[in-house]
């Protein structure tokens, strides 16, 4: 997937200012396509000159301008057939399964202290994806197709973070309970 079609996806329910989209973004497609506010803004420049968004400089008195992008007919066009697109399931790179792969008694404690660490963030990301569920997707049955897109991209999050979470209990009893 390229950036563009996380923008384009982005702005398929109302015209955004790139601040809006940047902060809009980090809660919403950022937790599983991570990137920075200038690359967003850097992209949205490239769409407009694709003629897949449309820049609208709204003049304001006390502020800067402000650059408003909504899609255009082409955009929604390369949207729809991206959409049809066969997706890849994504590799997978995780430096501490490599670090355990070096696991002896020099470092065991170093190890653990990363897996508990690391539960401890998960379990930080699973109570804020819990708690988006609970405020905007009570009633899963009930919502329209893209809020459900947006569900199942958050059910996704949440099955992955208490996976995980299982793997670090699992990964703290074995690697604590090695044998030095």
């Amino acid at each position: 997937m390229a950036l563009s079609h996380a923008i384009l996806v982005s702005l398929t329910d109302r015209a955004q200012s790139g601040y809006d989209l940047a902060k809009r973004f980090d809660q919403t497609v950022g937790f599983f396509w991570p990137v920075s506010h200038q690359q967003i803004y850097q992209e949205l420049h490239k769409l407009a000159k694709a003629d897949w968004v449309r820049a609208e400089t709204i003049t304001q008195a006390d502020r800067p301008n402000r650059i408003v992008y909504e899609l255009t007919d082409p955009g929604r066009a390369a949207l729809a057939a991206w959409v049809t697109e066969p997706t890849t399931p994504p590799s997978f790179k995780e430096e501490l399964l490599v670090k355990l792969f070096a696991l002896d008694s020099d470092n065991r404690d170093a190890l653990l202290a990363e897996i508990a660490r690391r539960r401890s963030l998960h379990g930080e990301r699973l109570a804020r994806y819990e708690a988006i569920m609970a405020e905007h997707y009570p009633n899963p049955a009930a919502l329209n197709a893209r809020k459900r897109g947006r569900y199942l991209g958050l059910r996704m999050g949440i099955l992955t973070e208490r996976t995980t979470l299982a793997w670090c209990d699992e990964a703290l009893a074995l690697v604590g309970s090695a044998a030095s």
